[in-house]
């Protein structure tokens, strides 16, 4: 089939020498061709260059060497592509962190396990001139360097890792790497070193590996379709080079079987070519220098790989261990070997299994507390809303009703006094008046509170000094008490200004300081307390005393609300401190203390430290 000439030329964009790429007008007009040169592929792929370059000394050694000389040269060109390998993995550790720290520390670990395999290799025929013998001590780590690629690719580094993650986690990479390594001694080791058997070594020898290969390839090919980006393009990579590696290691391992095997031949080349690209995979990832998605919902709701893996692990290993107990033609070394090991197995991962959930249950407790905490933080705050709109709502009736009644109290506050003191009037009728004029007043500072707790005064706010205005509070109070009473003031110097306004808050420290001083003088006398402080951002006023403490902290500043008998208090004073705190954004509370006595804590927000400057000079006049 002919191909069109746009698919020819696009085909040789990639990989020719010398072709025409794409055409140019040129400073004389017609067209002139662009041509790519080797040395710019070169610079371009310098990789692929290298494997290709790779393969034709493989080639050209297999057919210029022979015997030893060719063994020698296939081992240590393939023991230095190994080290390579380790080199590339383990650059990549000290830029990354987290999941990828683990990953990439995991991969290194792995590489050099299976760096040592290939110096056997050039230890037995290259220093001692002699052929590898079978079993060689490198073959356990052959076999067990899958082992971390599998436990790096559980840890996910793709996802971005979940807040609170904590070290039971990653116990389950531990389960994982002790169900292999028991799969390892359960069915290789045995004939290995324990009982040499060579068939049935080499077959659960080459079945273990090829399965952990296959595992391997398998997580790969998941990953690299649930992920994107650099990392998705790096399993990729992996997945290709484990892809020429699997297969090729199991036709070597066959032909080491049968004895016809020799370093340096035509199956060396598949084989120097997987390990080598696997190597340059951690030197690109370098430069890829790839970051987790956070965007990907896979890392809340996903594939929970060590999950899966740990629970069968654990709960395969009873299975096998009633499997080696049955066979009974196993030699009695053996089948000893295996029970032992089986329940040594079953106790190591039962310890791992009640660590892990003693942590997760430790966490658990903390993430109840935490719970708890919102919950209780969330009820504090819908209190204060519904507090917040039964004032508002409240404030709105009561200002229409308190203007109403002003204007007909001051005609009688005024026509009362005038009766009072016309001096042609009765004494009598003069007594009335005054009662009259008395009763007046009562009723009108009742409406001027009603007034302000409904904040129909707009507040003046300026800097102001708290100190000032508690020590002002605590002298003018400070007259009326009596001699069992007595008030300490403990005030921060240097206290931060805040912005309010001087006559509503000194309204709200008075009014604290009489309920503080009628409670204390209910048990008999005792003490009050005035605090300033600054704490993280914040001004802090509080005002503690020793009396009987109050019966319903969480209703005090609701309107109507006293503890005091009829005749003596209206219940509207402390609402309107609430409705005062909260125009200057502010907070008011209140607690009991222990063993008696009551804390109300006023908590401003500290100036801003940049703040207009024109608004600055309106708030200091």
């Amino acid at each position: 089939m002919q191909e069109s000439p746009s698919r020819h030329l696009g085909n040789e964009q990639d990989g020719g020498d010398s072709v025409v790429q794409s055409a140019q007008l040129g400073p004389s007009g017609p067209f002139r061709p662009l041509v790519s040169s080797p040395t710019q592929f070169v610079n371009r792929h310098p990789w692929l260059v290298a494997l290709v370059a790779l393969a034709a000394v493989q080639l050209a050694s297999s057919g210029i060497l022979q015997g030893s000389t060719l063994a020698a040269f296939a081992d240590v060109l393939q023991f230095t592509i190994m080290v390579l390998m380790v080199a590339g993995t383990a650059v990549n550790i000290p830029r990354s962190k987290g999941a990828a720290l683990g990953f990439w520390t995991l991969m290194t670990v792995s590489a050099a396990m299976w760096t040592f395999d290939y110096w056997m290799w050039v230890y037995y025929e290259v220093i001692r001139s002699v052929h590898m013998p079978a079993p060689q001590p490198g073959d356990t780590l052959l076999i067990l360097h899958v082992v971390p690629i599998m436990m790096a690719l559980a840890m996910l580094p793709h996802r971005t890792a979940k807040d609170g993650s904590s070290i039971a986690s990653r116990l389950e990479f531990a389960l994982i790497a002790c169900w292999w390594v028991y799969l390892y001694f359960q069915f290789t080791f045995v004939w290995q070193v324990l009982h040499f058997e060579a068939a049935s070594f080499h077959r659960n020898f080459n079945l273990l590996y090829h399965a952990e290969l296959a595992t391997a390839i398998i997580c790969f090919f998941y990953l690299a379709q649930h992920s994107s980006g650099e990392w998705q393009e790096i399993y990729n990579h992996y997945l290709i080079g484990f892809l020429i590696y699997a297969p090729t290691s199991a036709i070597i391992n066959i032909l080491i079987q049968q004895g016809s095997y020799t370093s340096g031949g035509l199956w060396d080349l598949p084989l120097t070519i997987s390990i080598a690209y696997l190597a340059w995979i951690g030197f690109h990832a370098r430069k890829l220098n790839p970051q987790p998605d956070k965007d990907r919902e896979e890392r809340q709701t996903g594939f929970a790989v060590p999950e899966w893996v740990a629970s069968f692990a654990a709960a395969s290993i009873p299975a096998i261990a009633l499997f080696s107990f049955e066979r009974l033609q196993d030699p009695p070394e053996v089948r000893r070997f295996r029970i032992v090991l089986s329940f040594t197995a079953m106790l190591v991962i039962a310890i791992l299994i009640f660590t892990r959930q003693q942590l997760l249950n430790r966490r658990l407790a903390h993430l109840l507390d935490d719970s708890k905490h919102a919950y209780d933080n969330l009820e504090r705050l819908q209190t204060q809303v519904m507090l917040s709109e039964k004032l508002a709502s409240i404030g709105r009736l009561v200002s229409g009703a308190a203007h109403e009644l002003n204007n007909p109290l001051t005609a009688i506050l005024g026509y009362s006094e005038l009766i009072a003191d016309d001096q042609s009037v009765p004494a009598a009728q003069r007594g009335f008046a005054e009662k009259i004029s008395q009763q007046a007043r009562r009723t009108k500072n009742l409406v001027s509170n009603l007034l302000s707790f409904a904040r129909q005064t707009p507040p003046q706010m300026r800097l102001t000094d708290i100190n000032a205005l508690v020590n002002n509070a605590c002298q003018l109070r400070i007259g009326g008490l009596s001699g069992k009473i007595l008030l300490t003031r403990d005030l921060q110097a240097d206290l931060p200004p805040v912005v309010g306004d001087d006559n509503h808050l000194l309204q709200v420290f008075l009014h604290v300081l009489n309920n503080a001083a009628d409670a204390v003088e209910e048990v008999g006398g005792g003490e009050i307390t005035v605090r300033t402080r600054a704490h993280d951002g914040h001004v802090i006023v509080e005002i503690a005393d020793t009396g009987p403490g109050i019966t319903e902290p969480a209703r005090v500043f609701d309107p109507f609300y006293t503890t005091k008998p009829l005749g003596q208090g209206t219940g509207l004073g402390l609402s309107a401190c609430y409705g005062i705190v909260q125009q200057h954004e502010a907070t008011i509370e209140c607690e009991n203390l222990r063993p008696k006595g009551a804390l109300f804590r006023i908590n401003f927000k500290r100036r801003p430290k940049r703040f207009p400057p024109k608004l600055w000079s309106c708030l200091s006049q």
